[in-house]
């Protein structure tokens, strides 16, 4: 058994140290592109449009929901009569962007004790040797009720989500098209550089609406998958999420559990193997090749229960195990604390199924170098508004994926872009994180590379894989005119 408890009062779970998280050095590393010809045939590659031969470079095409589904969401909300379906979809959609975890125990407490000390600061103390018991009790009282309307205030107010039917159709319209888009991004990631990878069941905790079925089916296949797993406590996501796999038509209510088959006639399931519940399997014995958790960690009411989870789905999968959340400072946080509390227990050993190692975003298994940088890991998805046809939107979100087993000694291990590539007259500046977990900025020029380098390095866009090994034995100090704003970019 782990003890949660005694992980949970420190945030650093590895041994390894916090890295530097400064892009602003001027000792910069050599670059070396890792170009086909000189590549291992095993080399992983990723996703590329057809006419570029820069294999570092994945497609930032906009995501579209499949046509299947767009036909059931407009014949769902052709049906529901709500007038403030908009306004109820944008109030959720800003609180669950900003949402941050419940505050742990010595979180309150620091805030008590700030708050105390701000408000005895400027609170009178008139000399008690004169004053009746009676008095002093009255000051006192007036004192703490001035420091809990201070901690009031000041302690953020976490609450679960409760998704009757109404915010059941509210999540449809905010978050099916950013969701899907950022989820479907991650898959294509897996299937690019892992093509041996065919996912034959998929294990869904927080399911919602089935999102993560959707994107997973539109990335390997609509009939790849043998057994779907969708776990949420709410009844009315589940039958939501069943309608849209039935093409809009709304199922009848006949319990939690369902058992789903392919043929669509009344009375029988839609698609066979395919089960919803509203509780976690008891029995860790089934394992399954995709496992992912989506947009749930902040629902969870304590830290404790996180790693719970995050634990019972490690067990559970036997292949690819897929953390995302929101791209905020809390979410990623959240992301980190999951990620090095899997990667310090496939470092102890206790368990054979618990190794494992990180597979993206990061290129390493050390302490994320972004943490303690003022900017959090996140990356962009484009995709089209679920309301506002041909409107084209941006998602932001924090992410981790994790693959059971050590890293292969055929994974290049190239460095990914974690900022918005900086193209110049002359030069391109790519800031990275390296497999050494330090973040690193490269500039590649004309004068120095070559043709085919300055192409993929001007192609390469923020979330890349940027095909490079970088060397620190002859490290360049390069000065050129837009050094000092480059800096300053977020």
């Amino acid at each position: 058994m782990f003890s949660y408890r005694n992980l949970l009062h420190s945030r650093c779970y590895l041994s390894k140290n916090i890295t530097s998280c400064s892009f602003g050095s001027s000792l910069r590393p050599i670059a070396k592109f890792d170009h086909p010809v000189n590549r291992d045939s095993n080399c992983p590659t990723l996703e590329l449009p057809q006419k570029d031969s820069s294999f570092g470079i994945k497609s930032h095409n906009i995501v579209k929901l499949p046509e299947r589904l767009k036909e059931a969401v407009d014949k769902i909300l052709g049906s529901y009569q709500d007038r403030n379906l908009i306004n109820n979809s944008e109030s959720l959609n800003h609180h669950l962007i900003f949402k941050k975890p419940p505050l742990t125990e010595s979180q309150l407490k620091q805030i008590e004790v700030s708050c105390t000390e701000r408000v005895s600061a400027t609170h009178l103390f008139p000399d008690m040797s004169f004053m009746s018991v009676d008095d002093e009790k009255r000051l006192s009282n007036s004192l703490n009720n001035k420091i809990r309307r201070s901690v009031k205030q000041t302690a953020y107010k976490w609450k679960p989500v409760v998704y009757n039917q109404s915010m059941a159709m509210a999540y449809l319209v905010a978050r099916l098209a950013p969701d899907f888009a950022s989820l479907y991004k991650i898959f294509s990631e897996i299937r690019s550089r892992d093509p041996g990878f065919q996912p034959q069941n998929l294990f869904d905790f927080g399911s919602g609406i089935g999102t993560a079925l959707w994107s997973a089916k539109s990335c390997w296949g609509m009939d790849k998958f043998k057994e779907v797993f969708c776990v949420d406590s709410s009844v009315d996501m589940n039958n939501l999420a069943i309608t849209l796999i039935q093409g809009g038509v709304w199922p009848n209510q006949q319990g939690e559990s369902r058992v789903m088959g392919e043929d669509g006639t009344e009375g029988s399931s839609t698609l066979k193997g395919f089960y919803f519940r509203q509780f976690m399997p008891a029995s860790p014995a089934v394992k399954y090749d995709l496992v992912v958790c989506a947009h749930t960690l902040l629902e969870l009411p304590s830290a404790e229960l996180r790693l719970q989870m995050a634990l019972s789905l490690w067990r559970k999968s036997q292949g690819y195990l897929v953390f995302v959340e929101h791209g905020s400072r809390a979410a990623y946080e959240v992301i980190v604390e999951i990620r090095d509390f899997l990667l310090s227990l496939s470092d102890e050993g206790k368990e054979a199924n618990l190794e494992g190692h990180v597979f993206s975003p990061c290129p390493h298994e050390a302490r994320c170098p972004r943490f303690a940088d003022s900017t959090p890991c996140n990356f962009e998805a484009k995709y089209e508004s679920l309301m506002k046809k041909q409107q084209v939107l941006k998602e932001r979100f924090s992410y981790v994926v994790l693959k059971k087993g050590p890293r292969s000694e055929t994974d290049s291990r190239w460095p990914r872009v974690v900022r918005p590539v900086l193209t110049r007259s002359g030069h391109t500046i790519c800031r990275l994180c390296t497999n050494e977990g330090k973040l690193e900025e490269i500039v590649v020029t004309r004068s120095k590379h070559s043709k085919e380098d300055n192409t993929i390095a001007r192609k390469t866009k923020w979330g890349d894989l940027l095909p490079v090994q970088l060397s620190h034995h002859e490290a360049q100090r390069d000065h050129s005119p837009d050094d000092k704003e480059n800096f300053k970019l977020s």
